[in-house]
């Protein structure tokens, strides 16, 4: 069983163990510093992303393919969803563990008309290593459509990661950009809750994880500076103009350094 080791890493967890069939012992956090996760920004239908945001074929494929495996990911309704998985173990899907909790999970198999689960979760948590569901359990736990990710051998293949360094630049620009423009005037509480996760997660909770993946610790640091200040913003519960809460000095020279992490990687 492969835990998670870093935030929000339950999808990379859940690879490390999705992994272990195809005789490949790694970890959330060794998975990410091969595929060179913590140099990765993107845009995806208006929200930025980094980190373990970024998930799915595209992003573990630049892990899989130079070890000869590939993702491929089918979206299921959840009508045909049990059908589907008769023979599809071991597979990575998402499921509500709990109210208010969405993971990525390894299934398993069928044993006693139950569907057996892998939950990818930190070590300390309490929840369950392993969820053993009916057919009706299952389909209260997933949405409407689930997609369903296996994977296959292919031969091994290097991905040519020049153009994603430079997509990264250009995204962190423009998020940094989009930042700026949106602290210039005041906001209402709302419209702050709105913007926590396309804007300001990628840089102030995923990066700093990123960061400290990589030892990081003086972008690591500003960040957390910076991520302090925004929460405090946010937990003061009323109209504020960010530009006055925010350092934003401190935000253009983060940047430009996290750039220049990612430019480093461009030219060795």
């Amino acid at each position: 069983m492969k835990y998670m080791t870093f935030n929000s890493s339950c999808s990379y967890a859940a690879l490390a163990n999705l992994l272990e069939p195809f005789g490949v012992d790694t970890t959330d956090r060794q998975i990410a510093l091969d595929m060179g996760l913590p140099y990765f920004f993107a845009k995806e239908g208006g929200a930025y992303l980094a980190g373990p945001m970024l998930q799915g074929k595209r992003w573990f494929d630049l892990y899989l393919n130079p070890i000869g495996l590939a993702m491929t990911e089918t979206a299921v309704p959840r009508k045909d969803l049990c059908a589907y998985l008769q023979t599809a173990a071991p597979a990575m899907l998402g499921l509500h563990v709990s109210e208010n909790s969405k993971h990525a999970v390894i299934f398993t198999g069928i044993e006693n008309e139950q569907y057996s689960f892998l939950n990818s979760k930190w070590a300390h948590s309490n929840e369950p290593e392993t969820l053993r569901l009916t057919q009706e359990e299952l389909l209260s736990r997933v949405d409407d459509t689930a997609t369903v990710g296996t994977l296959t051998r292919t031969s091994p293949t290097t991905p040519d990661l020049s153009q994603l360094y430079q997509s990264s630049v250009s995204t962190l620009r423009s998020m940094e950009e989009e930042i700026i423009a949106f602290c210039a005037f005041e906001r209402t509480p709302r419209q702050l809750r709105q913007v926590m996760d396309p804007f300001f997660r990628p840089l102030l909770v995923e990066a700093v994880t990123m960061a400290d993946l990589l030892g990081e610790s003086t972008i690591r640091d500003r960040l957390k500076i910076l991520q302090s200040q925004f929460m405090t913003a946010i937990r003061a519960d009323r109209p504020v103009r960010l530009a006055e809460v925010l350092d934003l000095p401190l935000l253009a020279q983060t940047v430009g350094a996290y750039i220049q992490l990612i430019r480093s990687k461009e030219n060795p």
